[in-house]
């Protein structure tokens, strides 16, 4: 009743991962695995073909490096995905998308998690928040880790092609089902563990900008549970969220003119929905941010 499609640096994925997800998804299933061994593919088409692959009228798309932790996920699953008008399901998400480009996880996150850090070379049991009660939680957006919808959906949606290589293909189909008048939701009783982290790298940022261009006309989007007070309080969140992204652009290698140029559009485009400021100095800020970064470099 699954289809579970993954695009996967390799040929084959894990014979871990093969035995863990029929052990544990307690219904019928299929995998289809995209063989991005050889780096043809954006995960953008990787997914769509395995769309075009797939058999089952439940999709479940997934990173190669995880493993479930519950057993019968697929059924818990499946009556998360049958809930009138829902959208993508996941386990990690955030409810707020505001006009500037971030990480979902920078304001009202929602996880349900275990997660692998290099730098502590530890893993961490994440549910946030810790009181909540509810067995699904409203998102705006899904983490790509995993996944998951009705395959009626993509009737109304599907992974945006016009984007290139594996950065905020979640962030672009969880707005797309929204924008479609769905539901996105974060879940709590399916938990898996994830062994890597996300590298944000220029790669990483060039795709964020491009997929909060993509959708400027209808940002911001916020649950529809979200207090006043967030609200009343969007446009000072998304002033800090402009300052971290040129500083976030000035350390991952963009020039001064791509910072500029992104800023310009941004600047603009808020003034146009009646929301004013700037940031003075602005290519001062940039220079002293890439000056900072190449004397720590030379410091190592």
């Amino acid at each position: 009743m699954i289809s579970i499609i993954i695009c996967s640096r390799h040929s084959d994925i894990s014979r871990d991962l093969k035995e863990n997800i029929k052990s544990t998804i307690g219904l019928e299933y299929e995998t289809i695995i995209i063989d991005n061994s050889e780096n043809k593919y954006s995960i953008f088409f990787a997914y769509n073909f395995g769309f075009s692959q797939s058999n089952y009228p439940y999709l479940c798309f997934i990173h190669e490096d995880v493993i479930f932790r519950t057993n019968n996920w697929g059924v818990k699953l499946i009556e998360h995905l049958q809930v009138d008008k829902c959208g993508v399901v996941g386990i990690a998400g955030g409810k707020t998308v505001t006009n500037i480009p971030a990480q979902w996880s920078n304001e009202n996150r929602f996880m349900h998690i275990i997660q692998h850090y290099k730098k502590a070379n530890a893993n961490s049991f994440i549910q946030e928040p810790l009181e909540n009660e509810n067995l699904a939680e409203e998102v705006i957006v899904v983490d790509g880790v995993f996944l998951a919808m009705q395959r009626t959906l993509f009737s109304h949606i599907k992974f945006d092609e016009q984007i290139d290589g594996f950065h905020s293909y979640d962030y672009d189909i969880s707005i797309q089902s929204v924008v479609a008048g769905f539901h996105n939701f974060v879940v709590y009783d399916v938990l898996l563990e994830h062994f890597s982290e996300g590298f944000k790298d220029k790669r990483y940022y060039t795709n964020l900008i491009k997929v909060y261009k993509k959708w400027a006309a209808y940002l911001p989007l916020v649950t529809a549970d979200l207090s006043n007070n967030t609200l009343l309080h969007i446009k000072e969140i998304e002033n800090r969220r402009l300052k971290k992204l040129i500083r976030r652009m000035a350390k991952t290698g963009f020039s001064i003119d791509e910072i500029t140029s992104t800023y310009s559009f941004f600047i603009d485009m808020l003034n146009k929905k009646g929301i004013f400021f700037k940031l003075r100095f602005l290519k001062q800020k940039i220079f002293f941010i890439k000056l900072y970064k190449s004397i720590l470099f030379f410091k190592k």
